[in-house]
């Protein structure tokens, strides 16, 4: 994440719909109904903020959300949250949690936030950095609740040496009955059935941003991490916790794809190894991992991978451990992608990876990815034989007007295939001035891919993203994933962004 300072205030709220669904059967998810998931002023600045109060309608973008196994009426959101500029002077990792099915939330922070003065803040790992955000939330079988994420200092400071970057891990337990706390501009209040318990560093960089004479950063930053839990009780590594994410070495330098495990409840975690290397496939410079877990416990990587040069690959490759991250495969090129700045778009469009393995079948795995052929749309591949060997890439969006499709996220559910993105073909003119999010299905009623489902606007209400500051993914919750600032419910939330 490498987001700047704004005014311009982005909401986030949630889009609340019933799927009508059997034990048996995989259902098409359906829209629903708008509710506000951020506690702001209602549009009007004034007060002061603090974790679970928005005073000043900053904005909240790249949202993550997921289900709670435990008790389905929980869910949990989380987002790069602003609201807290004007005493901090950056972001901070924003989650958001409903006890209710998503008809009201709770807002705090994790932790550790640079006002924060409680016992929690002052004995976390992030005290003393600056900003925190490219969020990832997820639940374990017992309810506990997790938080991925990076944190770092933007600025150029000599106290800060040498870590001033890292990967994270925060857990909130379980613990039903328990009223929501109390936040001030100096802590963050528990949300409500949750107990914060700690923050595990996962990996640390050093020396950031802002190093005089150096443009960009230099040393290495460690960033765009992603989170899974192993929540198959026939697996053999159920309960494990895996965290991937890429170091980047300075501005020119290599840039792997890291990975690392956790066996204890996310207390420690094992030493970050590099899964993107090995053989001709290996490519040097890789960004944005997302990780996908099969019922036979078998662990899925997927990512750009970049040969750089001008030459040689461009894509997305795979990789997967078959002993619980132990050791890994050499990468598979799943597929080539065009991924230049989608032309008249004025928010960074970068391409990344995003990978789902069948719930009911484990030798069937996904992979979508946007790709620039006039305009951008959204493809799928799949693999039959758990990741070998991959099929030809599908369109899933259609193309009315040539418009872009941008930021796909995918997940399976009792077999079928979900996909949601962004999508701004109910744009007029030629600044792509509206912007929604779009979803379809396969191995639905109807559907069996390589078909999908026509295509539903999940937006209520176009969203105008040239001129917020947006973020750089969409998510969904069967297994959830991260993206920009509205959710929608179906069996799933499906986010999305809204202008103030």
């Amino acid at each position: 994440m490498k987001a700047h300072k704004v005014s311009i205030s982005l909401t986030l709220a949630v889009v609340i719909s019933l799927i009508l669904s059997t034990s048996v059967f995989a259902s098409h998810a359906t829209d629903g109904t708008d509710v506000k998931v951020t506690n702001d002023n209602n549009n009007v600045d004034g007060g002061t903020p603090n974790p679970s109060f928005d005073a000043q309608n900053r904005q909240s973008n790249e949202t993550t959300v997921a289900i709670s196994p435990a008790d389905p009426d929980i869910v949990a959101a989380g987002g790069n949250d602003y609201r807290m500029v004007t005493v901090t002077g950056d972001v901070w990792l924003g989650i958001y949690v409903s006890a209710n099915g998503g008809t009201t939330w709770f807002n705090t922070f994790v932790p550790g936030f640079p006002s924060d003065t409680s016992s929690a803040g002052l004995a976390s790992p992030l005290l003393g950095l600056d900003a925190s955000g490219d969020p990832v939330v997820r639940f374990d079988t017992a309810g506990n609740l997790y938080v991925a994420a990076i944190a770092f200092n933007r600025n150029f400071d000599q106290p800060d040496r040498p870590v001033d970057n890292l990967v994270y891990v925060a857990r909130y337990d379980y613990t039903p009955g328990t009223p929501a706390g109390t936040s001030t501009p100096n802590s963050a209040g528990n949300p409500p059935n949750f107990t914060y318990a700690f923050t595990t560093v996962v990996d640390r960089g050093a020396v950031g941003f802002a190093i005089p004479g150096v443009a960009g950063f230099a040393g290495t930053f460690t960033d765009k991490e992603w989170m899974e839990i192993d929540n198959y009780p026939n697996s053999p590594c159920s309960g494990s916790i895996y965290v991937a994410h890429t170091n980047f070495h300075a501005n020119f330098g290599s840039s792997p794809i890291m990975f690392s495990r956790s066996t204890d409840g996310g207390e420690t975690f094992s030493h970050p190894k590099t899964v993107s290397t090995g053989g001709s496939s290996g490519t040097p410079h890789n960004q944005g991992a997302d990780i996908a877990v099969a019922p036979d416990g078998t662990i899925y990587v997927a990512y750009g991978a970049f040969q750089g040069g001008g030459n040689a690959f461009n894509g997305i490759a795979i990789v997967k451990s078959t002993d619980c991250g132990r050791k890994w495969s050499k990468p598979v090129f799943v597929g080539s992608i065009n991924d230049p700045q989608a032309p008249g778009v004025a928010f960074r469009t970068p391409a990344f990876a995003f990978v789902a393995a069948d719930d009911t079948d484990p030798n069937i795995v996904y992979v979508a990815y946007q790709s620039l052929d006039g305009d951008y749309d959204i493809y799928v591949q799949r693999s039959t034989d758990a990741g070998v060997n991959w099929e030809s890439p599908v369109q899933v969006n259609e193309d009315p007007g040539a418009r872009h499709q941008i930021f796909p996220t995918i997940d399976v559910s009792n077999g079928a295939l979900h996909v949601a993105w962004y999508d701004f073909r109910n744009s007029t003119t030629a600044a792509n001035e509206a912007l929604d999010v779009f979803y379809a299905s396969t191995n639905t009623a109807g559907d069996t891919y390589p078909t999908f489902s026509h295509n539903e606007r999940v937006t209520d209400v176009s969203h105008n993203g040239n001129c917020l500051m947006f973020g750089g993914y969409c998510s969904l919750p069967w297994r959830l994933q991260r993206t920009g600032c509205y959710l929608d419910r179906g069996k799933s939330y499906r986010p999305h962004c809204v202008g103030r």
